[in-house]
């Protein structure tokens, strides 16, 4: 099975579910991860209409989806926080102000990744999220996505695979498809461009490649913040032990 799913606007679009899971179960399918939807074109939308999906996981904050609004219509259930308001992001406020050099970039991204697990919106979603996949019907599609698709993104895959008791060797394979799933050759003088009108900046690119990349030891400072998964889903997420539970069961094929 190809994980990963072209179209024309949405990038970074690809199954998070057929995995093996728990004593040898199967992750089941009609589970979704991607990009923003801001660009998504008319066969776009026929073919995301043929996916069944009734359930969005949006990660981005308030400015993001007003800089970018998705234009899901009627018939989605929309899972989205307002707690950071209209603050400029984290990874803005970074591209208008930060150190740019690679080594500066991939600091800020291993602390993007420990600030990641204690952002209350981050937080709301993610909860928002589990208690769906703990009922969500096995007939229908559930998305979650950010503005790229690959670290809050990512973080929440990460947490629903351990849940279901997939190997970390599984999860970080599809943590890490991000740098095979993104065009970055079409994509990194695009963003280059958007920075230098926006922000008036010249970034490298190896700098690029690193902001719009993963690496396995991003996904580890979360972790390590993180400690526990079940912990974190039940003491900081405030999921029930029923509710772990009911996640695990309903995130195996049947």
């Amino acid at each position: 099975m190809s994980r990963v799913l072209p179209f024309e606007g949405i990038r970074n679009f690809r199954h998070f579910g057929d995995y093996t899971g728990r004593d040898g179960t199967r992750v089941r399918s009609g589970l979704y991860r991607s990009g923003h939807f801001h660009n998504a074109t008319e066969a776009d939308r026929a073919r995301l209409k043929e996916l069944n999906i009734s359930v969005v996981a949006d990660l981005r904050r308030p400015q993001e989806r007003d800089n970018e609004p998705s234009s899901w219509g009627e018939g989605f259930r929309i899972l989205q926080s307002d707690v950071a308001g209209h603050a400029e992001p984290p990874h803005m406020r970074f591209l208008r102000t930060g150190d740019m050099s690679a080594d500066g970039v991939a600091a800020f991204m291993r602390a993007t990744y420990r600030r990641l697990p204690n952002e209350k919106g981050n937080q709301e979603v993610f909860a928002a999220g589990l208690r769906e996949l703990a009922t969500h019907g096995s007939d229908e599609g559930f998305i979650v996505h950010c503005a790229a698709g690959k670290d809050r993104t990512g973080l929440f895959c990460a947490l629903a695979l351990s849940l279901a008791g997939v190997s970390k060797d599984d999860i970080y394979d599809d943590y890490l498809m991000t740098n095979i799933a993104v065009d970055y050759d079409t994509l990194v003088p695009l963003i280059h461009k958007r920075i230098e009108e926006t922000y008036k900046r010249t970034v490298p690119e190896d700098s690029m490649r690193v902001f719009l990349g993963v690496k396995a030891d991003y996904l580890d400072e979360a972790f390590a913040e993180i400690g526990s998964v079940e912990s974190y889903a039940a003491d900081v997420l405030g999921l029930t032990a029923e509710e772990i539970e009911a996640v695990r069961a309903n995130l195996i094929a049947r």
